[in-house]
């Protein structure tokens, strides 16, 4: 019951409603979920901007403002991260904060993605609304109920990653002299 009501919470477009919202919620559906204070403008980054650290990296939009709303930090990006064995994956008992955790659907596919911050705590961004610290399953029911983990990329490495993968999705960038 609390996935679902945090799934329609989170399709308020009118962010500044979510406080009450998750509030009411907490009422009738007890959970250990708390706002976090978001460094950035809340609908300028997505939860994989967040955890491979390119919100408000000039670096990062120079290449996904180019990128056709194709080439951004998306499910598409972590699916070739990991296809291409550039993520490292953890057992959950090697877990440490600011490693990666990751939400998939049934059939696989990746949805959500947030960092440790304790044990059995994460922090991650929810669509365009706010930064969350919670347990792992306090999340909308949209986000899968498969959790992998990973160890945390460091932004240098995140973004060479990112820019490879724009190459392989046919944008051009001019040879440093």
């Amino acid at each position: 019951m609390l996935r679902k009501r945090l799934e329609e919470m989170t399709q308020v477009e009118d962010v500044t409603q979510h406080a009450a919202l998750l509030m009411e919620i907490s009422r009738s559906c007890p959970n250990t979920i708390v706002f976090v204070a978001s460094p950035y403008p809340l609908g300028r980054y997505t939860c994989a901007m967040h955890v491979f650290g390119f919100a408000e990296e000039p670096e990062y939009a120079a290449i996904a403002e180019r990128g056709f709303n194709r080439v951004f930090a998306g499910s598409a990006f972590v699916h070739w991260l990991i296809e291409n064995c550039l993520l490292a994956e953890l057992r959950p008992s090697d877990v440490n904060e600011g490693d990666l955790v990751m939400y998939f659907n049934d059939e696989g596919r990746f949805k959500h993605a947030g960092l440790m911050c304790g044990k059995d705590r994460v922090v991650s961004k929810w669509g365009t609304g706010h930064l969350f610290n919670h347990g792992f399953l306090e999340v909308p029911d949209s986000y899968g109920s498969t959790l992998r983990f990973f160890k945390k990329l460091p932004y240098g490495e995140a973004y060479v990653y990112f820019r490879r993968f724009a190459t392989e999705n046919g944008m051009l960038f001019a040879e440093a002299r």
